[in-house]
């Protein structure tokens, strides 16, 4: 009766503990993914979906184009995959979720770092940077997201505020902000100081210019091309009653609600830094955030909102002045939604195409915002140094656009869950210290089991004749012979009477007839027949009444 109890305690005891032990895994990983997925947040910029606040139409403008385009859900870690990424662009459009603060190597390699940049660890800066040197083209779109830590490692600066400016869309409101990069804007007083074209692809132009646009070296080829199509990645140039490539180096992007960047001296891993396009003059940041304009004539100077302008679009490359070909480079707009479909796709958004909340979009002002990102594309997948033949307007075969979807939220819990499983098994098996980390993990774990597990009993073979049946029967096949069991029980007889091998074989047939005292046994035993399998199961049944009496 005690041991009963001993028994049933231990039972009880071992339930509570796995109980206790799943309770607790359960309530870790709940935890885990309420800090990474929010279903409350608004599901946009996505370049897989169709809404007005995606960013689809980009790539599949790109797709047709011939390039290659992929998306990334885990982590820019696999970045470090791509052997040579010159021709490939890594687009980051909105990053709208933190990263884990996951031990990993600091920037010096000597020091393990246990806090991590905003939006990517520093292993993933690390890889996104080493993507640049290696000749990768970045697009950096982001406002008030978590896209300072790559800021940071280039020595770039978010202001985090918003900026408002007399030079909207007036078509639209107050939060759709024009940026000008025009030879001929002349709106403002001074503005050939701040619009002369963009700063390096103008100089296509000039044939000492160090930087010039692969679409602005085809016009001036002269070269003509018989359709749009055969005009390749510099199509959206193309005229079709010339049939050539007109490239002009003025842009005016349309941003939504946009922030800036600070004005400080540019430092960092690369050498060319470049503040391509800003705000006008008569622009503010809000820098308290109440969303109202503060100036200084209304309040005290340090309370006062900042008057522009300000760094908007930002460029820096590997090289001393951009002109190497193979050279990466990094893109910095300081708007998340610069190319989401109602803005890139103008045309399409006004014949009604989208609608929010129910209402068609019907009021957007042309832009050059298509313009802008197909020449970004233009010039990373354009290789060939020959303008004259034209084939080299046609993206290599390695020419690839990586969308990060690593960082959008999703609204879905099981897609959120996939990702993260995903960026977690990244990072134990892309990062030094994951590495190690994973298999500290899996080390104790196998000492635990090992710990845990009992010793087994020393080794005996059981052999019980019980076992019959007809799927048995053909499993133990040997078993049922009728000579392995009348061999075994004749070995049972003999044990339980306590004879060696040479006195029972010396034994008489009648003593061993007594000792048997079952007829059907005996029978069974000094008889060579065959049985069928109804009379073998019937003699093993017999068998186990005769042990038991």
């Amino acid at each position: 009766m005690l041991e009963l109890v001993r028994k049933t305690s231990r039972k009880i005891r071992r339930r509570a503990l796995i109980s206790g032990f799943y309770l607790a895994l359960f309530f870790l990983v709940w935890l885990l993914l309420s800090s990474y997925v929010n279903l409350g947040n608004t599901k946009q910029l996505s370049a897989y979906d169709d809404d007005w606040d995606d960013i689809s139409n980009f790539r599949k403008e790109i797709s047709s184009l011939g390039i290659q385009t992929k998306s990334l859900v885990s982590s820019p870690l696999l970045l470090n995959e791509i052997e040579n990424p010159v021709n490939s662009t890594f687009v980051i459009s909105g990053v709208e979720k933190d990263t884990f603060s996951l031990p990993s190597i600091g920037s010096d390699s000597s020091f393990i770092s246990f806090s991590e940049p905003e939006g990517y660890s520093g292993s993933e800066i690390s890889a996104i940077t080493g993507f640049v040197k290696r000749g990768g083209t970045v697009i950096v779109l982001d406002d008030f997201g978590y896209s300072s830590g790559i800021a940071d490692a280039v020595g770039i600066s978010y202001s985090n505020h918003r900026l408002y400016d007399d030079e909207y869309a007036v078509e639209l409101d107050y939060n759709y902000v024009w940026m000008n990069i025009s030879q001929n804007h002349t709106d403002w007083d001074d503005s050939e100081l701040y619009h002369s074209g963009h700063s390096r692809w103008h100089q296509g132009t000039d044939p000492t210019g160090t930087g010039m646009h692969p679409c602005s070296l085809w016009t001036e080829s002269k070269i003509e091309f018989s359709s749009r199509d055969e005009a390749g990645v510099c199509a959206h140039h193309y005229n079709s009653t010339t049939k050539m490539i007109e490239y002009s180096p003025d842009y005016s992007l349309l941003l939504n609600a946009p922030s800036a960047f600070e004005s400080i001296e540019f430092s960092g891993d690369f050498s060319y830094y470049e503040a391509v396009g800003k705000s006008s003059p008569q622009s503010y940041l809000d820098l308290n955030d109440d969303g109202k304009i503060t100036l200084e004539t209304e309040t005290a100077q340090s309370e006062a909102d900042l008057q522009g302008p300000f760094d908007v679009y930002i460029e820096t490359c590997d090289s001393s002045d951009c002109s190497d070909t193979t050279g990466g480079r990094i893109y910095f707009l300081s708007d998340g939604s610069a190319l989401i479909n109602a803005i890139y796709d103008f045309e399409n958004a006004n014949s009604g195409e989208f609608d929010v909340d129910g209402k068609t979009i019907s009021n957007i002002p042309a832009n050059d915002n298509r313009k802008w990102a197909l020449d970004v594309i233009a010039e990373s997948v354009l290789s060939g140094k020959n303008f004259t033949n034209k084939e080299f307007i046609i993206p290599s075969d390695d020419a690839m656009v990586i969308f990060d979807e690593s960082r959008h939220s999703q609204n879905v819990l099981f897609t959120d869950a996939y990702n993260l499983i995903y960026f977690l098994l990244v990072y134990f098996t892309g990062d030094g210290i994951g590495m190690l980390l994973l298999f500290v993990l899996l080390f104790l774990a196998f000492e635990a089991i090992l710990i845990k597990k009992t010793d087994p009993e020393p080794w005996r073979h059981i052999f019980n004749i019980i076992y019959y049946g007809f799927g048995d029967a053909k499993r133990y096949g040997y078993y049922t012979r009728t000579n392995k069991i009348k061999q075994v029980f004749l070995s049972r007889v003999r044990n339980l009477n306590a004879l060696s091998r040479e006195e029972f074989d010396r034994m008489p047939a009648q003593e061993l007839q007594q000792m048997i005292n079952d007829p059907m046994l005996v029978k069974f035993v000094f008889e060579n027949k065959k049985y069928d399998l109804e009379q073998t199961v019937a003699i093993v049944k017999r068998i186990k009444a005769w042990q038991k009496g």
